[in-house]
């Protein structure tokens, strides 16, 4: 598989920026954080730790080249640098649709990065795999005080735990939201989304949005990311209780359904679109509404757009809220690397309060801090506190090898099903459709 391998420097005045790190004061932190007792031969061998560890990290991040997120993050980096000027990081970007494989493929090769940001998903399909009969990343519990675990909310944690061990620090969650465009709305004298809005009064909306060349929604709707709320809303799981898959569930066939007809029914949905048109119909205010996560919210802000966010509908037939998917992203260390201590403080710094803040100020990005669950300058934020709301209606993403799995099955459903419901007669039912790649998922999980 290529790869994009992108170099990340900086211009910092006329010089050329490339992250270091600290080092001096890395006993110190490790101290006032509870990691070491205050005594003088802890200091003494932590000080040995680091000189055979050496004054190097590789970082791998996944924000998208230049994003605002990849701004704060840099700025992150940038901030221990200035602090902490004894070790050399050196940052590198890779996609995040395949950051797991490439990832995977590097461990493989003994070329593993010391620190890589992976979603809770992406965990679940790295988790068992080996080298010379070692996981592929370190166990962050070994390098934690409990007093350090705790300030992250119980939920993130969990989502970032493969069996028993704790894969990675969690630094963000995001899930999708309803967002819309308020001059649309106002133009065609619709009342906008609210929180007790049915299936019916977004499809209502919609239709009554849709005119001339402009569109009342923009979805992929044979991406199955976007069906998983809408399955959850109809009263279906992905897997059950067990982790057995159940795509199948009650209620599933009647949310693809429902997904599809958007397009091919109501008509409320243009044809053929994808994530990145969806994106830039919105930006061009060619569309009311999109569903969407606060990842974009930044770059949608750019267009001059006057935004709303508001959860998703309920479900009329059960009286559920749609409940997206929550996914966590955040710090994970590899089993290879041989600066553990310093990259261990690193991911830290990358997962703490102060920088989480940083991030959901200036990208939207929603954080897992408890110390942030109170502080005004989020809570009064209408979006930060809007997309909070959100992911508290929203399902945690399971970690595990089925969720690693999951969207080859269902994409090829979707695009089955989406093809009999456009034939003149329908070839199979989309139970049919759905019970076959529940089958298929079992196989792959048993491979």
């Amino acid at each position: 598989m290529d790869a994009i391998w992108i170099r990340k420097t900086r211009d910092v005045g006329n010089t050329m920026y490339h992250p270091r790190l600290f080092g001096i004061g890395i006993i110190f932190l490790m101290l006032t954080s509870g990691c070491l007792q205050n005594n003088q031969a802890n200091i003494g061998a932590e000080d040995n730790l680091l000189n055979e560890e050496g004054n190097s990290i590789e970082v791998w991040h996944t924000f998208a080249m230049g994003s605002t997120e990849e701004r704060a993050f840099l700025d992150a980096i940038e901030l221990f640098e200035n602090e902490f000027p004894e070790i050399e990081i050196e940052v590198t970007g890779v996609p995040y649709s395949n950051a797991d494989q490439l990832f995977m493929t590097a461990a493989q090769g003994g070329e593993a990065p010391d620190i890589i940001r992976l979603s809770s998903d992406q965990l679940g399909k790295i988790g068992d795999v080996r080298v010379n009969g070692f996981p592929l990343l370190e166990d962050m519990r070994s390098h934690y005080s409990q007093v350090e675990l705790n300030t992250f909310e119980t939920r993130s944690l969990q989502a970032m735990r493969y069996n028993h061990s704790l894969m990675a620090l969690p630094a963000s969650q995001d899930c999708l939201s309803l967002i819309y465009n308020k001059a649309i709305f106002d133009s065609r004298g619709v009342d906008y989304p609210h929180e007790n809005w049915t299936t019916a009064d977004f499809v209502n909306a919609a239709k009554s949005l849709t005119y001339d060349d402009i569109f009342g929604l923009a979805l992929p709707v044979k991406i199955p990311y976007w069906w998983f709320p809408v399955q959850s809303g109809f009263g279906g799981q992905l897997f059950d209780k067990n982790g057995t898959p159940s795509l199948n569930s009650p209620g599933s066939s009647e949310a693809m359904n429902w997904t599809l007809n958007l397009e091919l029914e109501h008509q409320v949905v243009d044809q053929g679109v994808q994530t990145v048109t969806m994106e830039n119909a919105f930006q061009a205010s060619k569309v009311a509404m999109v569903i969407d996560g606060p990842w974009n919210w930044a770059t949608y802000q750019t267009s001059r757009i006057d935004l709303g966010q508001s959860v998703l509908p309920i479900v009329e037939e059960t009286g559920q809220y749609m409940s997206p998917l929550v996914t966590y992203k955040g710090w994970a260390m590899s089993k290879q690397s041989q600066s553990k201590v310093v990259s261990a403080q690193l991911a830290l710094w990358l997962s703490s309060a102060e920088t989480q803040k940083n991030f959901a100020l200036e990208t939207y990005t929603m954080p897992t801090a408890i110390s942030l669950t109170e502080d005004t300058d989020l809570t009064e934020n209408e979006v930060i506190s809007g997309f909070l709301y959100q992911a508290e209606l929203g399902t945690p993403a399971p970690t595990t090898k089925g969720m690693s799995l999951v969207y080859g099955p269902l994409s090829t459903a979707f695009e089955q099903a989406y093809l009999s419901k456009t034939d003149d007669e329908m070839t199979s039912s989309i139970q049919q459709i759905l019970d076959e790649a529940n089958r298929q998922l079992e196989s792959l999980m048993e491979a």
